[in-house]
């Protein structure tokens, strides 16, 4: 039976026996076991070659990127994505309405793609109805959110301690801050010290410990031999964290709105011709405060809990001059928006076999239409601000007095933002699929598509973007098996991007791949233990079009702009201004190549109970559009123009193995997966630096630039003994030690460059366990990523940068005298030029293993349904990002480039599943 399965290629099926690219796909029964708003989030640790990394977990904006076989490009690296084969978005679609999402990684699997290809694909294919009784399924389900990680910041009183260590290690005036004084910022019994001595917990004052998220679907399908359909409705809603959401006459909260409708319908009309019907439907309603999730999130860690009380006595924003704003205040009083958003498609195709031509024929129309279209409204409120003061032995507050820092109208100001898009797509098929003599398959495909994508902008171009974006191509493949042993392909795209100079917009990207199916030999058929031994192999290039901007081989020249040599004066006292050319276009632009080969080998054993599929990758990008940094500036050119030069070579191997195993009424499954890839950038269009460190060529996409730290000087004599540090202030023992690397007895910017280690993970993990006794179901995946690092650096991270808050990590890990293998440098007082530098001190490893997804359900015998009148019922709980083994500890280590803004979430999820 896994022989025979059918499974989703590029723009079409094949029997998997008969598959010669790399592939991987992933069903419905997994992907709905995640409850999350965005589709991507279901995949992570599910496909091998697939990277995953949620780096928010906010409401409506929560969504994964995704990579395949990790970074072999610097510019674009996203995938193509493709929903029912119509080039799509995927975070929006409902999980409940996906057959399987399927990943094509090498050329063999992606060359039909052409100048599209390059990143990988992702197919995603939606349920269709089958031959049966009309089934409906309702399934409901609610959740618990709270944040996995949220960094911890000191107190008052004990930021405030660390503060005065500060003055003096700096060799400043401490003398204010003594015991007594310190002491007020946690004594409450006077009640004017929590306005003159603030210790605000910003956190616990402005977030819930948790929210709630809700889903149910209602799908029904089924249908006659002529007539077939799957219909499927979902509403979400996935509430925020913050307080004080119902504290004005308008919501702050965080909140998305989800409703997702989907029909596909297929008709046989005739015996040879069938027609197909999809229609869906997806409507976004989200609300936000008004100040965005990236500055909220930063100024909670940043604002310290000494500068600000809640609220004044009175209930007004305090404020102080020439100082950041309360979060409190920015959060409820600053405003709100409604972000409302409507995306259509429809699909209409037909299929027409024709043995009456010849046995194996068929022909393949389809149309499809895209609309988008939305409504954003920003409501901005201008708050009056006030400073309280008041002598701290006044027991009475309404004896105090405040002081007005700015005033605001405490009207809410409307902005309206609106706009929409629309995409066609025609696509036309000649399909051939026949076996001759019972050993000679034949299959093939060619592929005609056109389409012209008008997008939403409110960008004032002269009309450029008013333009749509058009494209057109050919495609095919040609599959040769022979007795089901030896199979060859061939697989080709002829397509280009308008993006280029006419002449040079159309690219060939062919792909040829083998595969020899060792177990169908006569010498295996015997075997009792070897159920499958398949070797492939594939080679091919694939393009793909990163161009930076619209017709970038167009000069853009610009007038009147006041720079330049100005041309005399008009009547009216005006410059005559010269004309500039702003952007330098480039001619000879063409799409990124990238030449891949694979090798892999699909093992299965004792009937397939154990089976194993492996790959090795490399991959050479080329002509990636780079900067033309080569050009020097006396050149007097205002915007280089890109030019195809970069070469990045990327390769890796992957691999998962499964095993399943039935005993009586025992069911057990394991599975696990790996895959690993390392890239390496070998030009990158750059002048030759004087010291290889700093240049591009020889690093890896991603990887850290900084200082290469030598650990904390011990004392005076390492600072005597060592490379001068002057050039960042005064150096002191407990002060981070560079190395010099280019050893001229000085550090400055020169000894600052590529340290080795990369901001993205090397390698991707997961292990899958499944087992199900009767009426019992236990599913448990652990995911996790290897070889990545992340910066503790910032505001964020730097004690008293800026007048921060201080981490809570700093309060014993700091160097002092008597702690000289500390985990932090010696406190200073204010902003330490040397200590804050990036460099590898403040690089962390962001190496985790996570419990992702833990779900038990119990089905209700069949003895019950039956009196019931049910064909199922299912009750299940559902725990995501239970827990998370790893060493940083700071933050999600799963957040890339820094803090981050919204947390991700752990979900606690309870459900009931009822099929009529």
């Amino acid at each position: 039976a896994s022989l025979t399965e059918v499974v989703v290629v590029g723009y079409g099926t094949q029997k998997k026996t008969n598959i010669t690219g790399s592939l991987n796909s992933v069903s419905t029964a997994e992907l709905i076991r995640t409850p999350t708003a965005s589709l991507t989030n279901t995949l992570a640790g599910r496909l091998p070659g697939l990277v995953s990394i949620q780096g928010s977990g906010e409401p409506g904006s929560d969504g994964s990127a995704l990579y395949i076989r990790g970074f072999g490009s610097y510019n674009g690296q996203s995938p193509l994505v493709l929903v029912d084969g119509i080039e799509n978005a995927i975070d929006r679609i409902d999980a409940n309405e996906v057959e399987t999402v399927t990943v094509l990684k090498d050329a063999a699997a992606t060359a039909v793609y052409g100048m599209k290809g390059a990143n990988g694909v992702i197919l995603v294919t939606t349920k269709r109805g089958k031959v049966g009784k009309p089934a409906v399924s309702l399934t409901s389900q609610m959740s618990v959110q709270r944040p996995t990680r949220v960094p911890e910041y000191l107190d008052s009183y004990n930021a405030l301690s660390l503060y005065r260590e500060g003055l003096i290690n700096d060799g400043l005036n401490a003398n204010l801050y003594t015991d007594e004084y310190l002491n007020k910022y946690r004594d409450r019994s006077n009640p004017t010290y929590q306005y003159l001595y603030p210790n605000t917990d910003w956190q616990k004052e402005l977030l819930k410990p948790n929210s709630l998220m809700q889903q149910t679907n209602l799908n029904v399908s089924g249908g006659t031999p002529n007539t077939r359909y799957f219909v499927s409705m979902t509403y979400l809603n996935q509430d925020g964290l913050y307080k004080y959401e119902d504290l004005s006459n308008y919501n702050i909260q965080a909140t998305l709105n989800k409703y997702n409708f989907r029909s596909n319908v297929d008709i046989d009309i005739t015996k040879h011709l069938a027609m197909e019907l999809n229609l869906s439907d997806v409507v976004r309603d989200r609300n936000y405060p008004n100040e965005s999730a990236s500055s909220f999130w930063n100024e909670l860690r940043v604002t310290p809990p000494w500068l600000y009380p809640l609220t004044n006595p009175d209930g007004s924003i305090p404020q102080q001059r020439n100082a950041p704003a309360s979060p409190y205040g920015r959060l409820t009083q600053y405003g709100y928006k409604r972000l409302f958003e409507n995306t259509m498609g429809a699909i209409v195709g037909f299929n027409l076999k024709m043995p009456f031509v010849t046995e194996g024929l068929s022909v393949r129309t389809r149309f499809a239409f895209d609309a988008q279209s939305f409504r954003d409204i920003t409501r901005q409120r201008n708050y009056s601000t006030f400073q309280y003061t008041i002598n701290e032995n006044e027991t009475d507050l309404s004896k105090g007095s405040y002081e007005e820092i700015s005033t605001g109208d405490e009207q809410l100001s409307f902005a309206l933002g609106a706009n929409g898009s629309r995409k066609s797509t025609f696509e036309g098929y000649i399909n051939y699929d026949r076996t001759f003599n019972g050993k000679h398959l034949v299959s093939g495909m060619i592929r005609y598509n056109q389409s012209q994508d008008f997008r939403s902008t409110s960008q004032d171009d002269g009309g450029v973007a008013a333009l749509p974006y058009k494209q057109m191509g050919v495609v095919g493949r040609l599959n040769y098996t022979f007795d089901r042993r030896y199979v060859a392909e061939f697989d080709a795209g002829y397509n280009g991007s308008e993006n280029f100079k006419t002449g040079r917009r159309m690219g060939f990207f062919p792909a040829a791949s083998v595969a020899w199916v060792v177990s169908n030999e006569d010498f295996f058929k015997e075997s009792k233990t070897l159920s499958l031994l398949k070797f492939r192999g594939s080679f091919g290039t694939v393009g793909v079009d990163n161009s930076s901007n619209r017709f970038p081989y167009i000069s853009t020249w610009g007038t009147n702009n006041g720079s330049g040599y100005h041309f005399g004066i008009d009547a009216d006292g005006n410059n005559y201004s010269g004309a500039q050319e702003s952007i330098v276009g480039n001619q000879y632009l063409t799409w990124e190549r990238a030449r891949k080969t694979n090798i892999g080998i699909d093992l299965g054993l004792f009937n397939n109970s154990l089976t194993f599929t492996g790959d090795a990758f490399q991959e050479h990008r080329t002509k990636i559009l780079s900067d033309a940094k080569t050009i020097p500036d006396v050149m007097g050119i205002q915007t280089l123009p890109k030019v195809n030069a970069g070469i990045v070579d990327n390769q890796g191997f992957e691999m998962e193995v499964t095993w399943r195993k039935v005993i009586n009424d025992h069911n057990l499954f394991l599975r696990a997966n790996y895959s690993y890839a390392k890239n390496k950038i070998k030009y990158a269009a750059e002048p030759e630096y004087a010291f290889a460190y700093q240049g591009l060529k020889g690093t890896q996409i991603y990887e850290a630039n900084g200082f290469i730290a030598l650990g904390l000087f011990k004392d005076q004599e390492d600072i005597n003994n060592s490379p001068s540090q002057a050039g960042y202030g005064k150096i002191l023992p407990g002060d981070i030690k560079y190395f010099d690397r280019n050893q001229d007895g000085i550090i400055n910017s020169q000894d600052r460059g590529y340290i080795g280690e990369t901001l993205r993970p090397k390698s991707m993990l997961g292990f899958t366990v499944g087992y199900s006794f009767k009426s019992v179901d236990l599913n448990v995946l652990f995911q996790g990523a290897l070889g990545g690092y992340n910066w503790l650096t910032g505001n964020s991270a730097w004690a008293f940068a800026s007048n921060s808050s201080v981490l809570a990590d700093y309060l014993n890990n700091h160097w002092t005298p008597d702690n000289l293998d500390a985990e932090y440098p010696r406190i200073s007082s204010a902003d330490n030029v040397n200590n804050n530098q990036t460099s590898t001190f403040w690089l962390r490893s962001s190496d985790y293993l996570r419990l992702k997804n833990v779900e038990i359900g119990y089905t209700l015998p069949k003895s019950t349904l039956t009196k019931l009148g049910l064909k199922n019922v299912r009750i299940f709980a559902t725990g995501v990002n239970l827990y998370t083994w790893d060493k940083f500890k700071i933050y999600d280590p799963e957040i890339p480039d820094g803090f981050g803004d919204y947390p991700q979430q752990k979900v606690i999820n309870f459900g009931l599943n009822v099929t009529l």
